[in-house]
């Protein structure tokens, strides 16, 4: 048996937008033509590929198996088309997604990686800043080819790199004068009280004011809203700013994460070897 391309096309694009009738104008095509091509390859497959209740639609574990199939072919694809169309046979081409959250995006994941994406200009890259819940989703989704996250995942499908350390020291302005009044990004943020507990600084009387991600935080540092608990990386050249006790760092360890395959791209090992190689060095 052999899956029409058409079929996995629809599939695919039903699986980014989560919603047909945008899949369908995305396509080109109607909403019956693309509901028939999901059907019969459904039939094709004799399984059930989506669900839908209140919430919207959601991938059974066949269609997030299948999407990772769509993924891996359409990357091989673009890596096939890109070599036969260059005059240089070492010059990577193809797309790539890669998650990550706030502290790391765009303080080393871009620096990192501009020199290779100079290197290889047919290389084209998305780089997206998101919260922990939502890369989850997004890597499950194959909207991102790769995600950085602690060490908070451990599944068997997914493979696991180790990029180095994320160093977090306490910090507040040099002229601050507030008491404890930290800063975090939510309620579910634990890096400040994992910090706080861990060199016995927990107390009844601290209050969080919350400014949605790091840079807010940093932002409200400066502006003498409070204390923060933030990565040494991102602060080490703030002269407005000083580190409560150098030596006291809650170190929270860093990772690389995809879904493991049987065969991967030279763009994806290439990427990899990238940042396994590198990332260490900008923590520091």
């Amino acid at each position: 048996m052999s899956l029409s391309s058409s079929h996995l096309d629809a599939f695919y694009m039903v699986t980014q937008v989560l919603n047909f009738t945008k899949a369908a104008e995305k396509l080109n095509i109607t909403q019956s033509a693309l509901s028939q091509r999901i059907l019969n390859l459904e039939t094709e497959l004799e399984t059930t590929l989506f669900i839908r209740d209140r919430a919207g639609l959601k991938l059974t574990e066949t269609a997030v198996s299948l999407v990772r199939f769509c993924q891996m072919r359409k990357t091989l694809e673009e890596e096939f088309l890109s070599q036969i169309k260059s005059s240089n046979p070492k010059e990577l081409g193809g797309t790539l997604g890669i998650g990550g959250f706030s502290s790391i995006t765009t303080s080393i994941l871009i620096p990192t990686l501009a020199p290779f994406l100079k290197k290889h200009p047919n290389v084209h890259i998305s780089i997206y800043s998101k919260e922990i819940d939502e890369l989850v989703a997004m890597i499950k989704r194959s909207e991102i080819d790769f995600m950085i996250l602690d060490d908070r995942l451990q599944k068997d499908e997914l493979e696991r790199i180790s990029l180095g350390f994320e160093h977090n020291v306490l910090v507040e302005a040099k002229d601050y004068v507030g008491g404890d009044v930290f800063l975090d990004h939510d309620e579910n943020d634990l890096t400040t009280l994992n910090y706080l507990k861990k060199f016995k600084r927990m107390n009844k009387n601290i209050k969080r004011i919350y400014l949605d991600d790091v840079h807010g935080i940093i932002a409200g540092l400066k502006s003498g809203l409070g204390r923060a608990v933030v990565p040494l990386h991102l602060i080490k050249n703030e002269k407005s700013l000083t580190i409560v006790n150098p030596k006291e760092s809650l170190d929270v360890p860093v990772y690389l994460y995809y879904f493991h395959q049987p065969f991967y791209s030279q763009l994806h090992q290439a990427i990899v070897a990238e940042l396994s190689h590198k990332f260490k060095d900008a923590f520091n």
